[in-house]
């Protein structure tokens, strides 16, 4: 009698506590008590031993507790309700979606918990809280806190074929997995509600089908969401397409890019897309990103497009890296619009091309800053890093005006201080390409600023460029055109094999150089005709070259040094000259059409 007093409670609090939903009135009852199971009388689920089988379409209310126990829905337009139902089972997944389902859906309304507590080393069971079998589709809701526990392998789990959708969403996920938390061959979308995601050793979402696989859409798509990440491996991993309209992303990777205890056998990256094939892109139009990451933050075998947004990045390895085309900005937009901020890479921005149409962009390298290349797996040393997350303990500049970064005296092409490097690189490739249009840039590294395998078009845009002191590595080095057009750019640095005058091909507005040893901790000044300063910031290492150009510039400019320890303030005397005249070429620009097409959001 007590027993059935307290199915009866269970029963009506829930009802009571779903009032607002009309159809809830019709839903039928299935409550777990430890080894106990009640169903309701009017059919639709039965039971065989501790699994409930769902056969028929309708509205399903989950309550109650067990330790062994699950759910196996074999029909379709099923909407089940989880209402603080704390499931477990050690033997299979707590909830089955059987295979060729439509309209199946799973909705969290109270606090409920659902463990998978199937052993790691298993070959058989489910190997996940929840199981979707092939050709089926799952839409997932949540009103308060979904607990997802996985001790196994994953925690929601699709296979062929199959799309899983979590709807817009006011509750909170938190995914505790062993291995994946969320994964599927097909497709992924995301449309609101905060994911608390902690994999231990394996990414926290992806969509990956087998090599080969023609059917599935191997898609990610985010329309809103705030995802609080920690993993092992990658934390967005898909073969075809991930697309993000909006959403909140703080990501951290393999215990971060400054941890010394680092497996570079293991792929750590934030956002991966792992097919080459036309179509196939990282494609995001809007977010706020807050990437710490042990390898790559974005990196696409294809394209990557970043519209708008926010993004601060902290990577051990590449900042934002396609192996085909990189597009950043939207042409004419405002430059507030995108804002990047990558302060620890080894290479900031990297692509075989790439398009830079908008934005305020800070470039922190080891290596190149803004590299046009082949894109392959670089091998180098491991560096000894103790970095704190919150950079607290690390002095990088942060923009024209900020203090000293420290000074690594290191050469990557193998010359001493000073000695002019060899081209050993590839051959001018016009695949190869930079072009920028507009955007508010600065560029810190220990190697080249600004490197294109093949052809760099400057069209418009303020550019700083601050490049090692040393050996060979200069504020920009191409090899292939250099047009300069419209546009602000310093470059502090060395000159390298080919001073960056020397190097301009064609261009329609004067530039200044200067030639000579410069210590660190002095500050440049730049004057107009009208005594104005126009810039001014510190110089935080040894340099022995300043290159600047402007629309504006004319032989009336004043370039003086000031050295705060001496306290003395001198004039540089330097060169003023013009590039070859010439118009800007429409035939060198690689617009967003000509990548894309005229392709919108």
């Amino acid at each position: 009698m007590k027993i059935q007093i307290l199915f009866t409670f269970l029963l009506i609090s829930s009802i009571f506590s779903l009032a607002a939903d009309d159809n809830i009135l019709s839903a039928k009852y299935i409550v777990f008590l430890n080894k106990m199971i009640r169903v309701s009388d009017e059919g639709g689920a039965s039971i065989s031993g501790t699994t409930v089988l769902i056969e028929k379409p309708g509205i399903y209310l989950v309550s109650g507790m067990t330790e062994e126990g699950n759910i196996v829905i074999k029909s379709s337009s099923v909407k089940l309700y989880l209402q603080n139902l704390k499931l477990s089972s050690k033997t299979t997944a707590p909830i089955i979606v059987g295979s060729n389902l439509e309209d199946v859906k799973i909705i969290n309304i109270q606090n409920s918990v659902l463990s998978d507590l199937e052993d790691p080393l298993t070959t058989e069971g489910e190997c996940a809280v929840i199981k979707i079998k092939k050709n089926s589709k799952v839409y997932m809701g949540n009103t308060d806190t979904l607990t997802l526990n996985g001790k196994c392998k994953n925690l929601i789990k699709g296979g062929n074929k199959v799309s899983i959708i979590f709807e817009k969403s006011d509750g909170e996920y938190i995914l505790n997995a062993n291995k994946t938390a969320i994964a599927t061959d097909d497709y992924l979308e995301f449309n609101g509600g905060k994911f608390t995601i902690v994999s231990d050793f394996g990414d926290a979402i992806k969509v990956s089908p087998d090599d080969f696989d023609t059917e599935n859409l191997g898609k990610i798509l985010v329309n809103d969401g705030t995802f609080d990440i920690q993993c092992y491996n990658d934390a967005f991993t898909a073969t075809n397409n991930i697309t993000i309209l909006k959403g909140r992303f703080d990501i951290k990777t393999q215990n971060g890019y400054d941890n010394e205890v680092y497996d570079e056998n293991e792929s750590s990256k934030g956002f991966k897309l792992t097919n080459n094939a036309t179509g196939c892109e990282i494609k995001i139009y809007s977010g706020d990103f807050n990437l710490n990451t042990a390898d790559d933050a974005f990196r696409s075998n294809r394209d990557i497009t970043i519209v708008s947004g926010t993004y601060l990045i902290y990577s051990r390895d590449d900042a934002i890296c396609a192996k085909f085309n990189l597009v950043l900005g939207k042409k004419d937009a405002p430059l507030d619009e995108l804002n990047i901020k990558i302060l620890n890479s080894y290479e900031a921005i990297e692509g075989m091309t790439v398009l830079i149409l908008s934005g305020k962009i800070i470039a922190t390298a080891e290596d190149d800053g803004i590299n046009a290349s082949g894109v392959i797996k670089k091998q180098r040393a491991h560096r000894n890093r103790s970095r704190g997350w919150n950079d607290t303990d690390r002095n990088r500049s942060r923009d024209w005006n900020d203090t000293e970064r420290p000074h690594r005296n290191r050469s990557r092409d193998g010359t001493q201080p000073g000695e002019k490097k060899k081209h050993v690189g590839a051959p001018p490739n016009d695949s190869y390409c930079i072009s920028i249009y507009d955007g508010e840039i600065y560029i810190y590294t220990d190697s080249d600023g600004i490197d294109s395998n093949g052809n760099l078009y400057i069209h418009g845009g303020n550019i700083n460029i601050f490049s090692e002191g040393k050996g060979a590595n200069e504020p920009i080095d191409h090899n292939g055109n250099f047009t300069l057009f419209n546009a602000e750019v310093l470059g502090v640095g060395t000159e390298g094999l080919e001073a960056v005058h020397e190097g301009i091909k064609v261009g329609n507005q004067m530039y200044a150089y200067y030639f000579g040893v410069i210590t660190k901790d002095k500050t440049l000044e730049i004057q107009n005709e009208k005594n104005e300063v126009i810039k001014e910031g510190s110089i935080t290492k040894d340099i022995n070259y300043i290159f600047y150009s402007s629309p504006k510039l004319n032989e009336d400019y004043r370039f003086y040094l000031y050295d705060k320890i001496n306290d003395n303030k001198t004039e540089l005397n330097v060169t003023f000259n013009y590039p070859e005249n010439g118009i800007d070429n429409e035939d060198y620009i690689m617009s967003y059409e000509e990548i894309y097409g005229n392709k919108e959001k």
